[in-house]
Order: structure tokens, then C-alpha cells, then sequence
């Protein structure tokens, strides 16, 4: 079984930043990274952090394939 972690840290300096919107973000990006390889993204720990000047967040996961801890077969469509 071949897991490969990812980490996603996106900070920025905006008093609009939302550290739950860079997490989804992350997340997504990290899906679509692991869905290139014909697999899924498994979230292991998110961090979000937000004051008035700085927010970030922080998406660490792994992707896995059929076989592998965590994998959810795809629903079989009707």
C-alpha cells in the first residue's frame, strides 16, 4: 500500500480571509490531486486559525486507492 501525504498550508494576510473557506479549498484541491490518480482523499487533521489580521489553515491527509485503510467504494449507480 503506497500512501502519500498531503499538506496544504494556505495563509494570508486579508482581513477577509476566512480560515474555513482555505480549508475547503485545500481540501478540494487535494481531492482533485488524488482523483488524478484514480483515488481518494483521506482527511487525517485540519487546523484553522483566524485572528484580525492573519487567518490560515492547515489540511494534512493521504491518498488511497481500493485496497488501502479508508478507501469508500464508489456507490454502485441505479
Amino acid at each position: 500500500m503506497k500512501l502519500r501525504h498531503i499538506l496544504g498550508v494556505l495563509p494570508l494576510a486579508a482581513l477577509a480571509a476566512c480560515s474555513g473557506m482555505m480549508a475547503e479549498n485545500a481540501t478540494k484541491k487535494a481531492q482533485a490531486q488524488c482523483a488524478t490518480e484514480g483515488k481518494q482523499f483521506v482527511t487525517t487533521n485540519v487546523e484553522k486559525h483566524d485572528n484580525p489580521i492573519y487567518s490560515s489553515a492547515e489540511v494534512v491527509g493521504h491518498c488511497v486507492g481500493p485496497g488501502d485503510p479508508g478507501y469508500v467504494a464508489p456507490a454502485a449507480k441505479s
